[in-house]
């Protein structure tokens, strides 16, 4: 009978866990984990599978020959068993320290529910099963694993998916920079949630009724769950009024250059009256190969950025006009491949994404000076507009929760070179999502490469 209640606890205490520490890695990709995502899973299963296997063991070797001293037990080790996965969970995901944290909590929340279905099913069921481990204490049952198979065939693949899609969704939209305030609610709330959930239990649910115990239980996890809610629509309202309101101000900035630039446009050629007067000197003096060299440097430096045509899109080939020429009279060596038609995108969101992207490179490659490089690719795919710069640079300075993934890293995870977030990345990647797209960022530390991608959804 013994070897009959511990196996029955092993797979209890597996069945419980596991499924939440999966939901734990569920809203972050392959590409956020610090090994192959096969390895990573198989380090879990393992894990589980042996602290499942001393479950048992190390609550009948406690000797506890009460209820409440064996459940004290039981739910220490289980304690134990959870802060050693949430460590290993934060060292395996490559994510901002808050993000992480709040999945964790959602994840309380789902092991909380399932807690109070499997009590409340464990009692409606007590008729069928009996006192099934008479003479010994345990924490499982039958019942238990019964219930366990019922919500991984329902319930579980619902909350799958919402941690694929929503809760991913709202990690992907929140910066940590701009999530701290709910960050702080959220922490105070799952702390009190918990405090109040132990209290029920043990306090409640012993001395007032188990009925009672469980309705009040059933309370907090919908209170909390309505919480949740409210925290994280608040901070994605938020977040998105101040990602508009830098998207304006960013706008607004860009068009001032431009204007500045087209103003400087107008003084060069009022200036051009000096080089006629260079010109008729070197005429006068019969300097014909004078005329000549001069003539031919004005030439291309003015022709390159006014004749050159890279695509039909009016605005995307007034940029690279501008910005290529810039870099070339620099010294840059560039390349353009842009095959596109007119596009669907709203001209002044082209400038500040186009604007921005080419900005950066070049002022990248003026500072690093030396050999350096700047490709540009552009065209439409599947309808979505793509929109790539590799390019060389001098420095990244990367965030302090960031690390080099050797993949593409979001806008918040590089921080501009004149302190604090990368304003302008950040704007690329504001009106990308605006366009149902994204803008995401690469370095190759070896060949000192940095590469832009920026994909728009033209519907």
């Amino acid at each position: 009978m013994m070897w009959a209640i511990h196996f029955v606890e092993v797979l209890g205490f597996f069945f419980q866990f596991y499924p939440c520490a999966l939901l734990c890695f569920l809203p972050f990709g392959a590409e956020k984990l610090a090994a192959p995502k096969g390895r990573v899973l198989l380090c879990l299963t393992l894990g589980a599978v042996a602290a499942a296997a001393l479950f048992p063991v190390a609550i009948h070797l406690t000797g506890a020959d009460t209820y409440m001293w064996f459940k004290l037990g039981a739910n220490g080790y289980m304690l134990l068993v959870i802060v050693l996965m949430v460590a290993a969970y934060i060292l395996w995901v490559r994510e901002n320290v808050m993000k992480k944290l709040l999945v964790v909590y959602v994840v309380i929340l789902y092991a909380a529910l399932i807690y109070w279905l499997s009590n409340g099913f464990a009692v409606l069921m007590q008729p069928y099963f009996g006192n099934w481990s008479a003479g010994y204490l345990s924490v499982y049952g039958p019942s238990y694993l019964i219930l366990y198979a019922i919500t991984l065939v329902t319930l579980f693949p619902l909350v799958c998916l919402f941690m694929r899609r929503s809760v991913a969704a709202f990690l992907r939209e929140i910066e940590p920079a701009r999530m701290r305030r709910e960050f702080h609610y959220a922490t105070l709330s799952t702390a009190a949630f918990l405090a109040l959930m132990m209290a029920a239990d043990l306090i409640i649910g012993t001395r007032l009724g188990l009925g009672l115990g469980k309705f009040v239980i059933l309370f907090l996890v919908l209170n909390q769950a309505l919480l949740y809610w409210m925290i994280f629509t608040s901070a994605v309202n938020r977040s998105r009024e101040e990602n508009a309101l830098r998207a304006v101000q960013a706008q607004k900035l860009q068009y001032d250059k431009i204007s500045a630039d087209m103003e400087l446009a107008a003084r060069m050629r009022h200036d051009m009256r000096h080089h006629w007067n260079y010109l008729y000197s070197l005429a006068e003096a019969g300097d014909l190969d004078g005329i000549r060299d001069y003539l031919s440097s004005l030439t291309a430096r003015a022709g390159r950025r006014e004749s050159e045509t890279f695509c039909a899109d009016p605005t995307v080939n007034a940029l690279l006009q501008y910005y290529i020429g810039l870099a070339r009279d620099g010294g840059v060596a560039c390349t353009v491949a842009a095959v596109c038609g007119v596009l669907n995108v709203p001209a002044e969101d082209l400038v500040v994404i186009i604007g921005n992207v080419l900005e950066n490179a070049v002022g990248a490659c003026l500072r690093a000076g030396g050999s350096t490089v700047i490709d540009v690719k552009a065209g439409v795919l599947h309808g979505e507009f793509v929109f790539e710069v590799v390019n060389s640079y001098s420095g990244i300075r990367l965030a302090g929760d960031c690390e080099d993934a050797g993949g593409f890293l979001p806008a918040s995870a590089f921080l501009s070179i004149r302190g604090g977030a990368g304003r302008g990345i950040a704007s690329v990647a504001d009106l990308a999502r605006k366009h149902l797209g994204s803008a995401v960022f690469r370095y190759d530390g070896e060949k000192r490469l940095f590469t832009t991608r920026v994909i728009l959804n033209q519907a």
